[in-house]
């Protein structure tokens, strides 16, 4: 990478040099819940299944590979500003992942886009929304992008939204949408954890009718411990006293299938099967991983790598940008090899391509695509180890 090069990628800061960076990275946008729970970025990540959601979103995505194809549909080299998007900062996985992570969480993902002098991306600086204002253009024909007040040409920001409604200039965000669940969610846990630490309720009570004085029930308790603690003897109680077990109350009983019902509302927001999460679920189960790993990808990762592509392909002109989800369907054994074979039948690989999958080294004609209909005779190029069969001239009937 040239001087020039390098320094024209790092023209655009990819940190603040404010005097409060921190505010204005979380912003003071006031999301209060009804539940009195402040709802933003830090505070959303803080309940497990928010977090789960995000980061599976986020990871699944990022581990996929990028491809590019050219006007003609074949496949080229990916660009390097996709490969390596900011070399001293991040590195592809990490711009695929915040670029995920953040239209998740937020419903909008905006990109500085750094290009060359010939208008060419040669790298990408990911903006936090909350640093971000969207305003309609003076002739309210499109939209003005402004970054902690300084306004970026449209050639230079890549945008990635969830769902927009007409006529809107923002994407709508989840943390908004849903700030009452995931507030009732952060007011849970913190109830449960204040209980655990004030431990105000005891395990069991020592109950009389008589009137008895400070020191009397300190004495009381501390006989009692004294003699049933570890000890499995029976106990002996006079006086009128009662040994009464505490026991949860319907109340707590009902908080924990309430939080559970909190977490799979969230794994229904974000469209994450309840069972990658770990929770309980009674909905279809499937046969196989392949099967499962299918439906993830379909009914949940499809729509952001469209997003995702989407706005990527624009960037690069005559360019087709798209993932590989191969990764993501793990097939069998008995599967994988009748896809293959299928594969080479149909010429849409070669050989040499299915064994370069398996680790395999390539032979000498194992690059030849060949194309086997049903019923079609095989010609003997299209036979794999075997030579032409040689001209037995024809015999004369009679």
């Amino acid at each position: 990478m040239s001087l020039i090069r390098r320094g024209t990628r790092s023209a655009y800061p990819a940190y603040n040099s404010q005097v409060n960076p921190l505010n204005l990275l979380y912003g003071n946008i006031g999301l209060q819940s009804l539940a009195g729970e402040r709802v933003d970025e830090v505070t959303a990540l803080g309940v497990s299944s928010v977090l789960s959601c995000v980061s599976l979103l986020a990871d699944s995505v990022a581990m996929l590979d990028l491809v590019a194809h050219d006007a003609d549909g074949r496949r080229v080299d990916l660009p390097q500003a996709l490969a390596d998007p900011d070399p001293d900062e991040s590195n592809g996985y990490e711009f695929k992942h915040t670029t995920i992570s953040t239209c998740a969480l937020h419903g909008n993902a905006y990109t500085f886009v750094t290009r060359d002098r010939r208008g060419y991306p040669i790298g990408f600086t990911p903006l936090h929304p909350y640093q971000m204002v969207v305003q309609a253009s003076r002739n309210y024909t499109g939209r003005a992008f402004l970054h902690l007040g300084k306004e970026i040409p449209r050639e230079n920001l890549s945008v990635m939204r969830w769902y927009t409604p007409p006529q809107a200039l923002i994407g709508i965000s989840p943390l908004t949408m849903q700030r009452t669940m995931i507030g009732l969610a952060l007011a849970m846990d913190r109830y449960l954890a204040q209980w655990y630490a004030n431990g105000a309720t005891p395990s069991s009570v020592l109950e009389t009718d008589q009137q008895l004085t400070r020191e009397a029930m300190v004495s009381l308790r501390e006989q009692w411990e004294s003699s049933q603690r570890k000890v499995r003897r029976p106990a002996v109680l006079a006086n009128g006293i009662r040994w009464r077990q505490v026991q949860a109350s319907a109340v707590d009983m009902e908080y924990n299938a309430t939080r559970d019902n909190v977490l799979a509302e969230v794994a229904r927001v974000f469209r994450i099967p309840p069972w990658l999460l770990g929770l309980k679920s009674d909905t279809g189960t499937y046969q196989n991983v392949e099967q499962a790993s299918l439906s993830f990808l379909v009914h949940t990762l499809q729509p952001w790598l469209t997003r995702f592509e989407t706005s990527l392909s624009g960037l690069f002109p005559d360019l087709t940008i798209r993932f590989d989800p191969s990764s993501l369907l793990r097939l069998d054994s008995m599967t994988k090899a009748r896809v293959q074979m299928m594969q080479v039948q149909t010429g849409s690989r070669s050989r040499n391509e299915v064994r370069a999958v398996d680790g395999l080294a390539p032979f000498t004609g194992g690059d030849d695509f060949v194309t086997v209909l049903p019923g079609a005779p095989l010609t003997a190029d299209q036979v794999v180890g075997t030579d032409p069969e040689p001209n037995v001239p024809a015999v004369a009937d009679g």
